[in-house]
């Protein structure tokens, strides 16, 4: 049995229900966050929280708990479900409406989802070691990318597009082929040892590990600059990496059929990895 948190009770996860007239269900009027636990010890949980409210107040959905009641909630989780590797997933909608109506009035009471996925480290570990391979694919998600919303079927597209490949991830480009990011990634390269990522805007997530992560190259005195890179500069890079909650830093060594250098995890990479999940 998953117990989870459905508007203010703890019940088993196969048991419970939302409205059809939910307004995610019907408009993905809503957010979500993702919130890794590794070895027992959650991974930024204030980062994610805070990019939760920052999603939150972007589409005006106003809830009624706090952030240290969510997160004290998503503790309970943990310990209920009793796991120690895997992940908190908090889903909020703008709540129930009836009859429909892309205009939604005042005063809708949020639906408010948390539970625990069971998540596989060892295997991602083992990726990392070896490093994985990835897809390009068309960035033709909506333009706020900014916000973690749960419309989410461009993505989707992405990641099957890759799975059908047998690739780990999908790298989107936009139609100037700039990369972007990836379907559930930020993606960095590493040229003449200079860590370059896609700047802050409306077009890619604030990711919580992405962020992190550059506390961790400026930390290491590495070169770091925040800039739009072309698919060009992305096959010829000499590292290529992705950051998410689940991944941490996963060396990227192919892109369709392009090897990254030498085909294998690069030595920064690596590095940024092992310095991150000390961190944890």
């Amino acid at each position: 049995m998953t117990t989870c948190y459905i508007n203010g009770t703890y019940q088993d996860i196969s048991k419970t229900n939302v409205s059809i007239t939910d307004r995610g269900f019907q408009f993905s009027d809503g957010v979500y966050e993702v919130i890794a636990v590794y070895e027992n010890k959650f991974v930024d949980m204030d980062l994610h929280l805070k990019r939760l409210m920052t999603s939150l107040n972007k589409l005006k959905i106003k809830i009624n708990l706090k952030l240290n009641q969510i997160e004290n909630i998503s503790k309970k989780i943990k310990r209920l479900n009793n796991f120690n590797n895997g992940i908190i997933y908090i889903q909020i909608t703008r709540g129930n409406q009836h009859p429909r109506d892309h205009k939604y009035p005042n005063g809708l009471k949020p639906n408010i989802i948390i539970y625990s996925i069971p998540k596989d480290f060892k295997k991602i570990n083992s990726n990392a070691k070896r490093g994985v391979s990835t897809s390009l694919y068309p960035d033709i998600r909506w333009l706020r990318s900014d916000i973690k919303s749960i419309s989410l079927l461009g993505n989707s597209m992405a990641a099957n597009y890759a799975k059908e490949k047998k690739n780990h991830e999908a790298i989107l480009y936009d139609e100037r082929s700039y990369i972007t990011e990836g379907n559930s990634s930020s993606i960095w390269i590493i040229k003449n040892n200079k860590c370059i990522t896609h700047p802050l805007n409306y077009r890619i997530l604030k990711g919580c590990t992405r962020h992190k992560l550059i506390s961790i190259v400026k930390n290491k005195k590495l070169k770091f600059e925040e800039k739009k890179f072309s698919i060009k500069a992305l096959l010829k890079a000499d590292e290529v990496f992705m950051t998410s909650a689940t991944n941490f830093v996963m060396p990227i060594v192919k892109v369709d059929k392009h090897k990254i250098s030498n085909g294998k995890p690069g030595q920064i990479t690596l590095s940024l990895r092992d310095e991150f999940i000390n961190q944890i």
